[in-house]
């Protein structure tokens, strides 16, 4: 096999709308994902003896719950490909549990290189289907352009975005868990989507995204870590044109119309 090194990047939701409850227990979402330019790296190599080990800064996941390794068995078990013939190693940038999809990433950029590594020459329609036994979030990274997503994250519909500006990430050093975020939402919580094919076409500049786009997690969440409302308005006073939450948290980002100070806001957000 020859030797693979992709970049697995992040997204942010700039626009999110719980819907309500499914029959299955997940819940419909309306979202627009984004894709942006933080990302970790996964080095695939030729191997003896199957290894997959992660360098992050972040305590590492334990190997039943790594999303690499079971999009790996996924695959090995359905079309018996042999992993002993593979060493992987991932290089975290992106932070666990902060709401930018790191690991739905590193899960569908594995399934990629293993489609190419493997020869598998797999269709659109089942790369769709194995991301998605994954996680809700994994189909999106197939394709990586921005894109309303919708059901339980399986309605991946592409978009024009011809809107330039500059994003800052504030990280605040915790976990959200995802199952956590939605035992929140009340049973009966109802919703209509907000239509954003139209809203995208009506927008003129990054000043409306105030006016169109919101987290339904913040009102949510923001009561059980205050922190997270407290960097959303640093980030207004700090100039930006729309602040919010980024999936269910903690990241929360900051979008602005000019390029950004690293070293201001490092001293903004010790």
């Amino acid at each position: 096999m020859k030797q693979l090194i992709l970049k697995s990047n992040a997204k942010i939701n700039l626009s999110l709308e719980i819907l309500g409850k499914r029959s299955d227990g997940f819940h419909n979402i309306n979202s627009l994902f984004i894709p942006i330019d933080l990302s970790d790296t996964l080095e695939f190599a030729p191997s003896t003896k199957f290894q997959l080990l992660t360098i992050s800064p972040q305590t590492n996941i334990p190997l039943n719950k790594n999303t690499i390794f079971k999009i790996i068995k996924l695959i090995q078990n359905k079309y018996k490909i042999n992993i002993e013939q593979i060493n992987i190693t991932l290089r975290k940038k992106i932070p666990i549990g902060a709401g930018l999809g790191g690991g739905s990433s590193n899960a569908a950029t594995t399934l990629l290189a293993l489609n190419e590594i493997y020869n598998l020459m797999l269709p659109e329609p089942e790369l769709i289907n194995l991301a998605q036994s994954v996680g809700s979030d994994v189909p999106f990274f197939l394709f990586n352009k921005p894109a309303i997503v919708q059901g339980k994250g399986e309605i991946i519909q592409p978009v024009q975005f011809p809107f330039d500006f500059h994003i800052v990430l504030v990280y605040p050093l915790m976990q959200i868990s995802t199952k956590f975020a939605y035992s929140l939402v009340p049973n009966e919580h109802e919703k209509k989507p907000t239509d954003y094919f139209k809203i995208l076409d009506k927008i003129k500049s990054i000043d409306e995204f105030r006016t169109y786009f919101a987290n339904d997690f913040e009102s949510l969440l923001f009561p059980h870590y205050p922190i997270l409302k407290e960097i959303k308005d640093k980030l207004y006073a700090a100039g930006a044109k729309f602040a919010s939450l980024s999936g269910s948290g903690s990241t929360c980002f900051g979008i602005f119309d000019h390029p950004v100070e690293q070293q201001y806001f490092q001293k903004l957000f010790p």
